[in-house]
């Protein structure tokens, strides 16, 4: 039964927003009068997001900015709704009716109440969520899939929860031990640039009418200050470009691939890279492989869930040694990105036959290694930024100091 959003007005005059399900739009109003409401206007919702914008790059850039898809908390709150529900024993259209009418933001429930209604119509909950594919990534439809056909629907969805939950843990840990250095930074900078635009070049006027030779040192800085004060517009300029240009390119699967690509050879930053990939990719199998998905589209499955690409690459030539007979331990050393600890682990799955519980641990331990990881990044960012800051500002101060100490040896002497 589709959904349809309106907008009317009540027996007061006060005007009311909201969604109803009906057979058809004439239905719609009918229903709509029974609440004693007059519709104002009346249209069929709709989850696909994001704004029909050209080809271009203006259009492009205003479509990236202005989709409105579910956030990882919104999709955490529904999952952990709808797994509670399913696993009670209330249907699919019911659960996903009930969790609607409870959200209150808008978006969402106009998402939710769309899939709703093509569940109705007969489809499956993952063909529904298909058609918002911004709203639900491919393998949490994959693993709805999976669910479906195995008749494990809630136990999927409610891993599925924990698994966004402890993501979602762990984004919030990293963004809360970034403030503190954020801040600092940005008063840092702030300062470092005040010295620099107002500071510096006073002083300079006042040592070039002196006539007096300066230091290499105070050179340099009056030169970077006098080029910052006639370029700032440029620069700014030029960042803005960079940062535009960047969100755009990266849109573009050519430039993604090569992008992704060298990200993962940079010392350190790839080696956490590919720790995060192989961690959400244990996760991914150890839930499919659970709800009895076979391993081959478990892999294509948990390889379309990779951030990079050139994971997904190398996960598709494992499902290729795989179909072709050969062992999943072995295909994927083959592939030299999955971590050995992982490797042995699915090794001894392979075994004992309980290829699921050794994936889902060496996920929980790519997890605490992850977890320390980030601990000790943040630990030394602080006193990176303090470093190189203060060094910057010491060199500054030094500028303007040694003119002044040369002038008094002058006098003096």
């Amino acid at each position: 039964m589709p959904a349809f959003e309106y907008s009317a007005l009540d027996g007061r005059g006060h005007k009311k927003t909201g969604l109803i399900t009906a057979d058809s739009e004439l239905a719609a109003r009918r229903e709509l009068r029974l609440q004693h409401l007059a519709p104002l206007a009346l249209r069929q919702a709709d989850s696909r997001r994001g704004v029909q914008a050209p080809g271009t790059a203006v259009g492009q850039l205003i479509e990236y900015v202005s989709r409105r898809d579910l956030g990882t908390r919104d999709l955490m709150l529904i999952t952990r709704q709808l797994a509670a529900l399913i696993e009670a024993g209330m249907p699919v259209e019911e659960s996903l009716d009930l969790v609607g009418r409870q959200l209150e933001k808008h978006a969402m429930r106009r998402i939710i109440m769309a899939v709703r209604a093509r569940v109705t119509e007969g489809s499956r909950l993952a063909d529904a969520m298909a058609a918002a594919p911004g709203s639900f990534p491919p393998v949490y439809r994959a693993l709805i899939a999976a669910g479906e056909a195995s008749g494990s629907l809630g136990m999927v969805l409610s891993r599925l929860s924990d698994h966004l939950e402890t993501e979602d843990a762990v984004r919030n840990k990293v963004v809360g031990a970034l403030v503190h250095p954020a801040v600092l930074a940005v008063v840092a900078i702030g300062v470092i640039t005040m010295l620099m635009l107002f500071v510096v070049p006073r002083l300079a006027e006042q040592f070039t009418g002196m006539g007096v030779s300066l230091p290499t040192l105070t050179r340099s800085m009056i030169a970077i200050s006098s080029f910052l004060a006639t370029s700032w517009p440029w620069i700014a300029a030029g960042l803005a470009g960079s940062a535009i240009a960047f969100i755009l390119a990266y849109r573009q699967p050519g430039y993604r691939r090569i992008h992704d690509a060298v990200v993962v050879r940079v010392p350190l930053i790839g080696a956490f890279l590919r720790q995060v990939e192989a961690a959400a990719f244990a996760r991914t199998m150890s839930i499919l492989i659970t709800s009895g998905t076979v391993l081959p589209d478990a892999l294509r499955a948990a390889g379309r869930a990779g951030a990079n690409h050139a994971f997904r690459e190398m996960i598709a030539v494992v499902v290729s040694d795989v179909e072709s007979g050969r062992g999943l331990s072995d295909a994927l050393t083959r592939g030299g990105w999955i971590p050995s600890l992982v490797i042995y682990m699915v090794a001894a799955g392979e075994r004992s036959g309980r290829l699921d519980e050794m994936f889902g641990r060496a996920a929980d331990q790519l997890g605490r290694d992850i977890d320390s990881s980030i601990a000790v990044s943040l630990s030394l960012l602080e006193p990176g930024i303090i470093l190189v800051l203060g060094l910057i500002v010491v060199l500054i101060v030094l500028s303007i100091l040694l003119p002044i100490l040369q002038l008094n040896t002058l006098v003096l002497g």
